[in-house]
């Protein structure tokens, strides 16, 4: 998992954390054992040596006796080595010089009367020598072997280190759960922000009775309420402008409907002037249908219930019905989505115009399948749209003048186009076509065969 994201990163620190503790523990446990350990192994030592020296020295008091059959009446412990210093000279008890002496340290510590011990290494064999001063001037030294210990504090050495390992992956899972509950709540509300951002107003933050999130659950709602209702009063004043013009307009298409019947009747100026007259008009009663029909999009109030459609009989139709010929169509399988047949023919219809008005007209209508989605891409024979304004030719008035050269159209085309497809699931960019023109590719997620 990338350490970018914010889970990563707790994920991160709760590892880190649990890695410097545990280590810090392991450490100090290894210290603390490890002394604990060798002190009481030469604590041991010391007393037996003693104990032994001790004996060695009653043995040596009966009369005829000598020091090696002293020595050897000892019963020492598997693998520890007696060694006898007296007047100068080392015996032990099999009467051979020893072939290892005692530190230099620890026999001047026992010269001084003092009794000592040391660890020491003798043919890569670990010893515990403890020295022990005798009565008659002599010094009583023993090797026991420390090989037992040295396993046992490599064994604790590798315990904690593997406990160290398992505490820092225990810390990283722990991180994991508790960034997952952690990022619960900010999860719901990214869920909740995308479906209000995709025209779900109705979405809200549930209240969970957690003290410490109610506030920004009560902000956020309240926000989404404030917007909803703003929205709503938008909507509303449209819709009512919009169907309040349209009385009046109707008359006035009525009235010069009558007028251009008895247009031979006008001087020539009279003339001019009514068919800009009717322009107008024409260009209004466009522009009050597509508000209408963007209104009642973004309300939700569509037209039609949804059904399995075939998009490559879909748009043969539109083709057809709009007077374009059929052979611009390259759909070389059928597709079905899932829509209103009503919107998404409005839809095509409005790019297929869009191309007339500002592209040259449509060159060519691809249809195609592919990664689960319905690909629709209409291209056109004008100069192509700059790739600062491919964004903005979706936006509400934006008729493309700097782009396309053209200023014809309402504007809102193009902004019913992306608003039919968004409430369809789908998306549409503007790009470049293959001709140089501009290709509008709108994508629809496939529905089941028919």
């Amino acid at each position: 998992m990338s350490v970018s994201g914010l889970r990563g990163r707790v994920m991160l620190t709760f590892a880190v954390g649990g890695a410097l503790l545990s280590l810090l523990m392991a450490v100090a446990v290894f210290a603390i054992a490890r002394g604990y350990l060798t002190d009481q192994r030469e604590r041991s030592a010391q007393r037996l040596a003693r104990a032994d020296a001790d004996f060695v020295a009653s043995r040596m008091a009966v009369p005829g006796a000598t020091a090696e059959q002293a020595l050897g009446s000892v019963d020492p412990p598997s693998g520890t080595t007696l060694v006898l210093e007296q007047r100068g000279r080392w015996l032990s008890a099999s009467g051979d010089e020893p072939p290892d002496l005692p530190p230099d340290s620890l026999r001047k510590l026992v010269a001084e009367n003092k009794a000592g011990v040391l660890p020491v290494t003798v043919g890569d064999q670990p010893y515990i020598v403890a020295g022990v001063p005798m009565a008659d001037g002599s010094a009583y030294y023993e090797f026991t072997p420390a090989a037992e210990l040295q396993a046992t504090i490599r064994v604790l050495g590798t315990v904690l280190i593997l406990s160290a390992l398992a505490a820092t992956a225990g810390a990283a899972l722990l991180g994991r759960w508790a960034s997952g509950r952690v990022l619960a709540p900010l999860r719901t509300l990214s869920g909740t922000a995308s479906s209000i951002a995709s025209g779900n107003l109705d979405s809200r933050l549930p209240e969970d009775g957690d003290r410490d999130l109610a506030p920004m659950v009560r902000s956020f709602n309240a926000m989404v309420d404030s917007l909803q209702e703003r929205i709503s009063r938008e909507r509303r004043f449209v819709g009512d402008v919009t169907h309040e013009l349209r009385t009046p307009l109707t008359t006035l298409v009525t009235s010069v409907g009558v007028m251009r019947r008895h247009a031979d009747e006008l001087p020539e100026r009279g003339q001019r002037a009514l068919a800009l007259v009717t322009s107008e008009l024409d260009h209004l009663r466009g522009m009050l249908e597509d508000l209408l029909a963007l209104a009642r999009a973004e309300a939700g109030l569509h037209s039609g219930d949804v059904e399995a459609l075939e998009l490559r009989a879909l748009l043969a139709n539109t083709l057809t019905a709009t007077g374009r010929p059929a052979d611009l169509l390259d759909a070389p399988e059928p597709v079905v989505v899932l829509g209103r047949k009503l919107a998404l023919v409005r839809a095509v219809t409005n790019l297929l115009d869009n191309a007339d008005r500002h592209g040259g007209g449509a060159a060519a209508v691809g249809l195609h399948a592919t990664g689960g989605l319905a690909v629709i891409e209409v291209d056109d024979a004008g100069p192509g749209v700059p790739a600062d304004e491919r964004e903005r030719v979706f936006a509400r008035f934006a008729t493309g003048q700097a782009a396309r050269g053209s200023s014809g159209g309402t504007g809102l085309g193009l902004a019913l186009v992306a608003e039919t497809v968004t409430a369809h699931g789908g998306a549409v960019v503007c790009g470049d076509g293959p001709t140089g023109g501009a290709r509008f590719t709108v994508t629809l997620p496939l529905g089941e065969t028919r």
